[in-house]
């Protein structure tokens, strides 16, 4: 069959080669990017060239100031508040009367205790004499054996009786004892629970008062899983010096007080995999108070040169920490890092990039390996502009 073609045919097959020329030589149906095959744009970023500092390795953790020795004052005796010697609050020491309970009744024991000694020291007085005169008269037939042998009876029941009642006397001496109340240890009192004229027991659930010892002190903290096996070394090469700061000020401030690593515990928590450990410190100025949450911060090791970069620039990867670097093209690469410490802000490397290479410090999430990347600031980072794709590389390579 002849196909006849007409003008308007041709006119409209020529409309329509136009329009596939011009998508094809950056029309609508170019790429979005801007550059050729449709490549993103540039990213821009901040990034900074990376240096070595000496870095000692140290534990950072949380700790809570415990005293050495708390103490619940209680009564061992049940007795009237009849005196309270000191102010709550005060700092006592130890054997320091503080209270007195009401003695009267405990006086009047020791007091027939005392009598009871005194008259069984009289009967085993006479019990002895007794037994010397049949010792000389059993000789000449005026005593029986068996009259002597009831004499050594009596004498020794005396002695026997002396002792019940010197040890009933040293029992009524105790109970007047306990009706004085003294401090067990030196430290710090807390709050009153009972006043002038309340009556306590032993029983009672609340105690007089509290005392904490303040000096010395020391703090307890947890050594994480990682760091276990290098504080057991450090202890057992000799002390381990600690440092405690108060969470309120920078961590560059000086130091509430330093003191050493005195106790490492013998079991590993199953839970969390760390392990209790106890700074002690002297506290000469209280500076450090029952119950206070600080910071501890303990050297592991010598110091070492160590590549530093910013907290920001180190991302969290499935299996290993990493960074983007960025090469003299512009191009960006993810690199495996592996971390030694941080320390105030900058995280110490061991070993994934080198001294001078760029290290980006953010915009960190829309990276991807092989983008090309701008600096924000290029006269600050010390690095020469990165070109723009399709538009800057055309106008450098044509000078």
């Amino acid at each position: 069959m002849i196909r006849l073609v007409t003008p308007l045919a041709l006119g409209l097959a020529a409309l329509l080669s136009g329009c596939g020329d011009g998508a094809s030589e950056g029309g609508p149906g170019a790429g979005k990017g801007g550059g050729p095959g449709g490549g993103r744009p540039p990213a821009m970023v901040e990034a900074v060239v990376v240096e070595t500092a000496s870095f000692a390795p140290q534990l950072v953790a949380l700790g809570t100031v415990t005293p050495l020795q708390t103490v619940a004052v209680r009564p061992r005796a049940e007795g009237e508040i009849t005196a309270i010697l000191f102010t709550e609050g005060d700092t006592v020491r130890s054997g320091q009367l503080l209270f007195r309970l009401d003695a009267r009744t405990a006086r009047a024991q020791v007091a027939q205790s005392e009598a009871q000694v005194a008259t069984a020291e009289a009967n085993a007085a006479q019990a002895r004499n007794e037994l010397q005169r049949a010792e000389q008269l059993v000789g000449k037939g005026f005593v029986s054996a068996t009259m002597l042998d009831q004499r050594r009876a009596l004498a020794a029941g005396g002695e026997a009786a002396i002792k019940g009642a010197k040890a009933a006397l040293a029992s009524a001496r105790a109970q007047l004892s306990f009706l004085e109340i003294r401090a067990p240890v030196s430290g710090r009192t807390g709050e009153l629970n009972f006043r002038l004229g309340a009556n306590v027991r032993p029983a009672d659930a609340m105690p007089l008062v509290t005392i904490n010892q303040l000096s010395p002190i020391s703090v307890r903290f947890l050594v994480p899983p990682q760091d276990i096996g290098e504080v057991r070394g450090a202890m057992r090469e000799g002390s381990l010096p600690v440092l405690v700061r108060s969470q309120s000020v920078e961590a560059g401030a000086a130091p509430l007080a330093r003191g050493d690593l005195v106790f490492l515990d013998n079991e590993v928590d199953p839970g969390t995999g760390s392990i209790i450990a106890k700074a002690e410190f002297k506290n000469p100025d209280t500076a450090l108070w029952p119950g206070a949450v600080v910071t501890v911060a303990m050297g592991l090791g010598a110091p070492a040169e160590r590549i530093k970069v910013p907290e920001s620039a180190v991302q969290t990867g499935m299996e290993r920490p990493y960074v983007w670097t960025v090469a003299a093209d512009g191009k960006v690469a993810m690199h495996d890092v592996t971390v030694a410490g941080r320390a105030d802000g900058q995280v110490y490397l061991a070993s994934g990039v080198r001294a001078g290479d760029k290290v980006v410090t953010d915009a960190l999430s829309r990276l991807k390996a092989g983008d090309t990347v701008r600096f924000r600031d290029e006269a600050a980072r010390g690095g020469r502009p990165v070109a723009r794709a399709g538009v800057g590389a055309g106008l450098a390579a044509g000078g």
